[in-house]
């Protein structure tokens, strides 16, 4: 039994030897349980199946001893023996599920894909996109820099005309990449964000300039070593972004990350920041979340959703494990929202992850998604209301609370027209 949690563990009896090798005597005194009881459990419910030497005397395996030392644990905790190999039954069942499904994973982890496939359609091309002029696109209209943010909506000085044109700031970036040059990149984003919302330049030039990234590095016309630059200089961009934008500090919360083992992180990190501009309380956790700190955090917060990713179907498993174990929480239970590159060319994958939704498409259509979701929520009053911060006076608490119906604050601009 995991202590921490009370989930019941699976023995692992793969690690043990099935040699016939245990006369029933050392097995009594190994186990504790007596002789009768053993052939009592062989009979009646077959879970037991001892070899027979020459002289017809039962030979039980390392196998078998783990096997009834871990029965006999339930019964010691109060479970009926019945109940116990129930158990057994429907946690082995779900083993080799996980394990069918980890050996596809493996054989779908053969296909060589760059790390960030998550926020254009499966028909996009990840080459350069087509050429279009935002300084003539007369619905291309620069948006307002948010008040106080010091930024300029006039055209900087410094700007090149490059920087009016989706795929010429793209190949900008990437040549910029090539040469290892960060302060060229920063100036290139920055000049960018002057002009333009954030879910704009994410949407249009950061995204597609990974995947292109992610194409070059597959096709071996790009380094290892830069496509590392690249990935960790957007990740450095992505996090700066989020961590100065205005983070709710009550309400429904979300929390983002990736499924247990992953380290791709440069998806849900665009996402919890793309979530927390469109005003709702976002946390952020980062790579690879162990399971049972996760739901640690669950109980303890008591989040609405998590969303969380999976870019190598290897991972998928984990995720598998994580869903079952939220389903064993007490309810209010978050829900959980899946998602990423793992399911993109093999969307069977996410029939096997129980009680959660999947959601597949651009990085805009994912946030607009969720914001009906959390809207839906609000409409209905239920579930975790859990809120940090200091308290509240009475009417600004029934005011912003969930069964209030309140409103989710207005979302940020997203595009000036030219994303259709």
């Amino acid at each position: 039994m995991d202590r921490q949690s009370g989930h019941i563990k699976r023995p692992e009896l793969e690690r043990y030897s099935d040699s016939p090798l245990f006369n029933t005597k050392a097995v009594v005194q190994q186990t504790g349980v007596p002789a009768p009881t053993l052939r009592a459990w062989e009979s009646r419910y077959a879970i037991l199946s001892p070899e027979r030497a020459t002289n017809a005397y039962r030979l039980y395996s390392e196998r078998d001893i783990a096997l009834i030392r871990w029965l006999k644990e339930r019964v010691d905790s109060g479970m009926a023996i019945s109940q116990a190999v129930a158990l057994w039954r429907h946690l082995e069942e779900e083993y080799q599920k996980t394990r069918q499904l980890q050996q596809l994973a493996t054989e779908l982890s053969d296909e060589r894909r760059p790390a960030f496939r998550v926020a254009l359609p499966l028909s996009s091309s990840p080459g350069p996109t087509g050429e279009r002029d935002l300084q003539r696109d007369p619905q291309s209209r620069p948006a307002a820099a948010p008040a106080g943010s010091g930024a300029s909506t006039t055209r900087p000085e410094s700007s090149s005309p490059a920087l009016y044109n989706i795929h010429r700031v793209q190949e900008e970036l990437i040549d910029a990449f090539k040469c290892l040059d960060d302060i060229r990149a920063q100036r290139l984003l920055a000049s960018l964000l002057a002009l333009y919302p954030v879910e704009q330049v994410c949407a249009e030039v950061v995204t597609p300039v990974l995947w292109q990234v992610g194409y070059l590095w597959e096709t071996g016309r790009l380094s290892v070593a830069i496509e590392h630059f690249a990935s960790n200089f957007v990740r450095g961009f992505l996090t700066n972004l989020l961590y100065i934008s205005v983070n709710e500090n009550r309400g429904p919360l979300i929390i983002c990350g990736c499924a247990p083992g992953e380290p791709h992180e440069l998806a849900p990190l665009m996402l919890a920041l793309l979530l927390r501009r469109a005003g709702m309380r976002t946390i952020y956790l980062g790579q690879s979340i162990e399971i049972n700190s996760l739901l640690e955090v669950a109980r303890e917060l008591q989040p609405v959703m998590l969303c969380i990713s999976v870019t190598m179907p290897a991972y998928v498993a984990t995720l598998i494990d994580l869903a079952r174990r939220l389903q064993e929480l007490p309810e209010p239970r978050p829900l959980l929202v899946f998602g990423g590159q793992a399911f993109l060319y093999h969307s069977e994958l996410a029939n096997h992850v129980p009680g959660g939704l999947y959601l597949s498409g651009s990085i805009q259509q994912v946030v607009h998604e969720l914001r009906q979701v959390m809207q839906d929520y609000l409409a209905r009053g239920s579930g975790p209301t859990n809120s940090r911060g200091p308290a509240r006076d009475s009417e600004a608490e029934v005011s912003g609370s969930p069964a209030s119906g309140a409103a989710l604050p207005p979302a940020p601009p997203t595009s000036s027209g030219l994303q259709p």
